[in-house]
Formats: C-alpha cells, sequence, structure tokens
C-alpha cells in the first residue's frame, strides 16, 4: 500500500490469494476513510496470468462483489473499472456511520434517557396532582371540623 497524492492511496492485490485480497480491500477502504483520503486505486491486474488453480482474472472478477460488503458499503460512494484496477470513491461525510455498533449504542442510550426523562415529568405531574388533591382534601376536611363542631355547639 502507498499513496499515490496527498488524495489517492494505491494498494496492489497482485499476487494475493481471493481472501487475503478481499480482507485487504475491507481494510484499506476502512483506514482511508477513517484518513479522510476520498479516493483508492486497487491494482487487481487484467487476468493475464493463470493462477494456480487454472483460473484467470479471480481479483479483477470478484472485486465489485467485494464494494457491496456489508462492513464497507455504506463508506463507498461509487467505484470506477479501468484496465487492470478499480478506483473507489469514499463517501467525505460520515453518513451511513450508524452502522456501527457505537453509533448503535449511542442511539439506544439517547433512547434511554428520553425514556427516563418522561418517567421523571410523569412523576412530578402526578405528584403535583397528588399534592392538589391532598390541600383539597385537607381543605374539606378543616371545613368540615369548623361546620361539625360550631353545629355541635
Amino acid at each position: 500500500m502507498y499513496y499515490d497524492s496527498l488524495e489517492q492511496e494505491v494498494v496492489d492485490l497482485h499476487y494475493l490469494t481471493r481472501e487475503n485480497a478481499r480482507r485487504l480491500v475491507i481494510n484499506s477502504v476502512k483506514k482511508s476513510h477513517s484518513r479522510k483520503i476520498l479516493c483508492v486505486k486497487f491494482i487487481t491486474g487484467r487476468g493475464n496470468h493463470i493462477n494456480s488453480t487454472g483460473e484467470r482474472g479471480v481479483l479483477y472478477e470478484k472485486f465489485p462483489s467485494w464494494m457491496r460488503d456489508s462492513e464497507i458499503k455504506y463508506l463507498v460512494q461509487d467505484y470506477e473499472i479501468y484496465d487492470g484496477y478499480y478506483l473507489v470513491y469514499l463517501n467525505s461525510s460520515n453518513k451511513g456511520a450508524c452502522a456501527n455498533k457505537s453509533c448503535a449504542l449511542l442511539s439506544f442510550l439517547v433512547l434511554l434517557l428520553l425514556v427516563v426523562l418522561v418517567v421523571i415529568f410523569i412523576l412530578y405531574i402526578s405528584d403535583i396532582s397528588y399534592n392538589l388533591l391532598s390541600s383539597s382534601l385537607g381543605d374539606y376536611l378543616d371545613y368540615y371540623k369548623i361546620t361539625y363542631s360550631n353545629t355541635n355547639n
């Protein structure tokens, strides 16, 4: 992996197995996005050489499916196919970042805080209602005591 310019990273996938190349692509996209690099050039080769299983162009053909991987699809804005390489354009914003666990945890905590605030509000309102009811009942009993004692005297 090396930098072609300040905005573009270059990753050479030659001589890697399909799985190692896929892992490197996913990790490179994540790393580049976190570094705010907006374009990554992945060199897959054109498939001129036969691999150990007798296949040609395996990485070049599989690459588009890797862009749809759930770990990185929200980071990838688009990609272009060239002769032997791909240019991958990454999202410049963190849109879609809620796909990660920390954002889900933050959303849960905000929801929990909202529930706690609603419960506190309900308790506060019910306490006010209880106090009003208690004071009204107390006033009624005081009036009854005064009226009752005046009628018995």
